[in-house]
């Protein structure tokens, strides 16, 4: 019998020449862009278009030219290559492979059964039907048995109005000594937004770390971890979460600097020690993160595999940018980027530049970022600043119009209502 049509039917149509498959190629970052937005139908919308513009461009293609509705069936073509060769991409990245479908399945008849058996697979027990209730009847009284331990020995967890992430709110915490012995960048990224483990026990946890990874900024993994549990406390389901994202990160920078006041004088970090440590870390980590450079495509001899890659890439990276921006306001507001021994106005001088600076830049992710910081620095500043930030709000506004992508489009929405909101209670005296 014939093999399956869908198998052997080539990814395109032979007829297309090297030029028009560097014109289809070329449009493969804006389809996929789209698929991931929020209106419906946007992508194949822009897929029909490219196909038209193939149309004027090339003309119809040999092997459709003197069929019925060879235009609309070309479109759809081209709709069907696009999804089908992003989705193979996304699955490779994923390392996934695309699962058969039905048709696809070994049917029942000898010509087509395809199954391979592996020597190594042991043969089954065969239980007797008599077995079978006895053993029924035993694992019932066994989960009988644990039921009733389970309800004497253990009271049922209190309702409680904290913040509820992925993980299970009635477990047992780790002894202080238990987590030592196990401190990995995990155990630390849960240990930050975990609040069954104490402070003194996440103090603990961050030093062992340091203890064992010694270098001449040991915190930079610490501040590693503290990113990670806020994407983690980020991406939990809205459902889950009582506050909004920036209280999250109030609350996770504030375990951090409360843990950071048990270091010894013997934890130094970039020349810095004890308490101040940490701030430190963080200060120097905000400083990095604050410069933008995207995801570069090489020149040339890139396959749709890598660009992929590359477009995953520096869409991951912009999310971890505006997620900085938002780490680098909560520390503003919360004074974790001055302390002692500092040079005067380092701090605000940092957040002022990235503010007034990013504004004018060429990218959008940078505009998100810098509405984030010029926040916080109208929740920070004083009332004879407030014309300065409402001048500076205003460009924002108008930067604001320009976003193309929507889900930036909206946070930026959320905090300009908000950062006005800011300016309005200055007058009152809530802003000092």
């Amino acid at each position: 019998m014939a093999s399956d049509p869908r198998v052997s039917k080539p990814r395109l149509p032979k007829a297309y020449t090297d030029e028009q498959l560097i014109f289809l190629r070329s449009h493969i970052s804006g389809f996929e862009t789209r698929t991931r937005g929020h209106v419906r139908g946007d992508a194949k919308k822009f897929a029909l278009d490219r196909a038209n513009e193939f149309l004027v461009r090339f003309g119809m293609p040999e092997d459709l030219q003197g069929i019925d509705e060879a235009e609309p069936r070309f479109r759809e073509q081209i709709y069907n290559w696009y999804k089908n060769t992003v989705g193979r991409a996304r699955r490779k990245l994923e390392g996934r492979t695309r699962s058969k479908k039905p048709a696809e399945k070994v049917s029942g008849s000898p010509g087509h059964n395809s199954l391979t058996w592996s020597p190594n697979l042991e043969t089954p027990a065969t239980v007797s039907y008599a077995a079978q209730n006895d053993i029924a009847a035993q694992t019932a009284s066994s989960s009988s048995q644990q039921r009733q331990q389970s309800q004497q020995h253990v009271p049922p967890p209190p309702p409680t109005g904290h913040i509820q992430f992925s993980f299970q709110t009635n477990v047992s915490v780790p002894s202080a000594a238990t987590l030592a012995l196990n401190a990995s960048p995990n155990a630390l990224r849960d240990a930050f937004f975990t609040r069954g483990i104490e402070i003194t026990t996440l103090s603990s946890l961050i030093q062992s770390y340091v203890l064992s990874h010694p270098s001449p900024t040991p915190l930079n993994p610490i501040i590693d971890a503290l990113f990670a549990a806020v994407t983690s406390s980020l991406n939990a389901p809205t459902a889950s979460r009582t506050a909004s994202n920036h209280d999250t990160i109030i609350t996770i920078l504030r375990r951090f600097t409360e843990a950071c006041g048990y270091f010894p004088a013997t934890l130094v970090h970039a020349g810095v020690s004890g308490p101040v440590a940490g701030p430190r870390a963080l200060q120097m980590a905000i400083r990095k993160s604050s410069v933008w450079y995207p995801v570069l495509a090489p020149a040339s001899g890139t396959t749709m595999s890598d660009e992929m890659e590359r477009i995953a890439a520096d869409r991951q990276k912009r999310k971890d940018y505006i997620q900085w921006a938002q780490i680098h306001g909560a520390a503003l507001e919360l004074g974790l980027l001055s302390f002692r021994g500092d040079y005067a106005g380092t701090a605000e001088s940092l957040s002022e530049l990235m503010a007034r600076d990013a504004v004018w830049e060429a990218d959008e992710v940078e505009w998100v970022a810098g509405i984030f910081i010029l926040q916080s620095l109208i929740r920070t500043g004083s009332l004879a600043r407030k014309h300065e930030y409402e001048q500076l709000l205003s460009t924002y506004e108008g930067r604001w119009k320009e976003i193309k992508d929507e889900a930036r489009q909206a946070l930026v929405t959320e905090v300009l209502l908000s950062a006005q909101q800011d300016l309005a209670h200055m007058d009152e005296g809530r802003v000092q």
